[in-house]
């Protein structure tokens, strides 16, 4: 992120009370969605292998399960190793990083629109949304992004969320 502060762009006429965040107040400074939609395929390539990782190893316990139990845990552990890529996300990016590791290494993090930081429950839902229309609209849906200077997805818009950069703190 570059050091200077730069204009802030008036996106609303919102003004009161709120929080004194480029989000709340209805500005924000382009610095803070400088490729934001680059670092966000990044970070969810990188949330991809992680959540791969910890599939296989899932995978390998709940396939030593199974034997174990002669099969009868093993509609269990079906429905367990599907929700591996939901627990990641609403895990992370409710906790007090906000961010999975994907976001984290791409100094990314969710934020809702008036500033504070997603719990677990907009977490779940936010993740739980992405899924399904990535997998209704086969990712067409992800070019809604294209239309919007923060880079916000259909999700994002939802449930009132952002992802913005971070600075990197020295």
């Amino acid at each position: 992120m570059k050091n200077t502060d730069g204009p802030l762009i008036e996106l609303s006429p919102l003004k009161g009370d709120q929080h004194e965040t480029r989000a709340a107040n209805g500005t924000f400074n382009p610095d803070d969605f400088e490729s934001i939609r680059l670092r966000r395929i990044f970070a969810y390539a990188i949330d991809v292998l992680c959540i791969a990782v910890i599939s296989i190893a899932a995978t390998f316990a709940a396939t030593l399960i199974g034997v174990i139990t002669f099969g009868v845990l093993t509609p269990l552990l079906v429905l367990i190793l599907t929700a591996i890529p939901l627990a990641y996300h609403t895990l992370l990016v409710g906790g007090p990083g906000s961010a999975t590791f994907g976001m984290r290494f791409m100094n990314v993090r969710m934020e809702r629109m008036n500033g504070d930081a997603p719990d677990y429950l907009i977490a779940l839902i936010h993740a739980a949304l992405f899924y399904f229309t990535l997998a209704a609209t086969s990712s067409l849906i992800l070019l809604v992004s294209l239309f919007n200077p923060r880079g916000r997805l259909l999700h994002d818009y939802l449930v009132d969320t952002m992802i913005r950069r971070v600075p990197i703190h020295s």
